[in-house]
């Protein structure tokens, strides 16, 4: 008898010690409810978050101009920079460093670029990819290595987003443009070898595949030294331990505003994103979540008059249809940075800067668990500086609106963007 009530005890004990697993796996999955607050929209002032904001204007150079940034990446003092046809290396204070690679076929040329990253370990080197090719050069510019077709692993397997983990690896999102594919994400090293893979559960048949858009698209992001990890169709923000497993972290409850699987399976299907809400990006810091989410036709501003800047393209009513989300960590709110009717695309969207007056921010880069960028035009910040939105608002520094408008009076209309660069306090310090 003693026998059996021993085996009885060691069963509830493993009974209520797998229930004990599964809630705690339960509650460490955050939701995100997105349907329910879709309309809390409110001024969010940048005051509330810090007053610890830096403009680094990037130094120009007449053989390579650059009017806007595809890539970006900063790392300790070094900033990274592509539109896709020249790569660019600059120090902390916007000083060139050196131009990376040239266009060409030539050893250490590429014919374009679609990725870049920077990696400091041991070595510190600059990668750049090239549809499948992944190039490496050292900080100075110098050519190392062409790793060819790394990132074509077969005709269903391949990658165009990557971020670098452990200096040597590349962890990266596989599109799922026929809708059958089997892995959603996948590690890689420099030679292209599968080091880890991630099951696709999403499925569905697609008549036609879709080799490129939005199939494309994930954000990866380093917080707190653990990589993150969201696909634009999945609804779960993942973690990468350090057993390279990924962990469900924040579900975004979407629900009725979410695209169904027969609409996504339609070729082409960039219109039929417009009638959902998608969570492209998310940042975050110690306290809160930032969510860049695409609203469509659900945009509640529009331009003043429509742009025709692109000619032989209908004039569009609207400067973006992207809102930020933020959400509280510590109360679970989620609230939604109100956009403005304007014909200023830097007073549109993202938190109000009552600071200087500056630009509205809406971040697109995540430096460290604390700091976050977003990269302005210099015709856009010189136009912004000069309107009413600038002129008539009053800030809380008054100081720095005023070195902001100097800044916009050093620099001309063609010269290389400008970083915004803002830091956020941690409260509960």
């Amino acid at each position: 008898m003693n026998q059996y009530f021993v085996l009885l005890i060691i069963s509830v004990f493993l009974f209520f010690s797998t229930c004990s697993k599964v809630q705690k796996n339960e509650k460490s999955l955050t939701v995100v409810n997105i349907e329910a607050n879709v309309n809390n929209m409110k001024i969010v002032n940048l005051s509330q978050f810090t007053d610890d904001i830096q403009y680094i204007p990037l130094e120009s150079n007449k053989n390579f101009p650059f009017t806007g940034i595809s890539q970006i990446d900063i790392s300790g003092k070094y900033i990274l920079i592509s539109n896709m046809q020249n790569c660019l290396l600059f120090d902390s204070c916007g000083r060139l460093i050196s131009k990376i690679g040239s266009n060409g076929r030539g050893p250490g040329e590429y014919l374009y670029v679609t990725n870049i990253g920077l990696s400091f370990n041991k070595d510190s080197n600059i990668y750049l990819s090239s549809l499948w090719d992944v190039f490496e050069y050292k900080i100075n510019g110098e050519f190392k290595n062409k790793y060819t077709k790394t990132l074509f692993i077969n005709d269903d397997i391949y990658l165009k987003n990557w971020r670098l983990i452990d200096d040597s690896l590349f962890f990266g999102h596989v599109p799922n443009g026929s809708g059958q594919v089997e892995y959603k994400a996948i590690i890689i090293d420099k030679l292209g070898s599968i080091m880890n893979k991630y099951k696709n559960y999403i499925l569905f048949k697609r008549d036609h595949v879709i080799a490129g858009g939005f199939e494309n698209y994930a954000h990866i992001y380093l917080f707190k030294k653990t990589v993150f990890y969201k696909e634009l169709f999945n609804d779960t923000l993942f973690s990468l331990s350090s057993k390279y497993e990924l962990l469900p972290e924040y579900f975004f409850h979407l629900g009725s505003l979410k695209m169904p699987l027969p609409e996504r399976a339609q070729s082409p299907f960039g219109e039929i994103l417009w009638r959902y809400i998608s969570v492209f990006d998310v940042f975050q810091t110690e306290e809160y979540l930032f969510l860049n989410c695409l609203f469509g036709y659900r945009f509640p501003a529009k331009r003043l008059t429509p742009s025709t800047k692109f000619p032989g393209v209908n004039p569009s009513w609207y400067n973006t249809t992207y809102i930020l989300g933020i959400y509280n960590k510590k109360n679970r709110e989620l609230i939604f940075c109100k956009p403005s009717d304007t014909d200023n695309p830097l007073y549109t969207s993202g938190i109000y800067n009552d600071i200087d007056c500056g630009p509205r921010f809406f971040p697109i880069l995540m430096v460290n668990d604390s700091t976050m960028v977003m990269t302005v035009r210099a015709d856009d910040l010189k136009a912004h500086v000069a309107s009413n939105d600038f002129k008539n608002n009053n800030p809380k520094y008054p100081e720095k609106k005023k070195k902001l408008e100097q800044l916009a009076d050093s620099i001309s209309m063609f010269d290389n963007p400008v970083i915004m660069m803002v830091t956020f306090k941690n409260k509960r310090d």
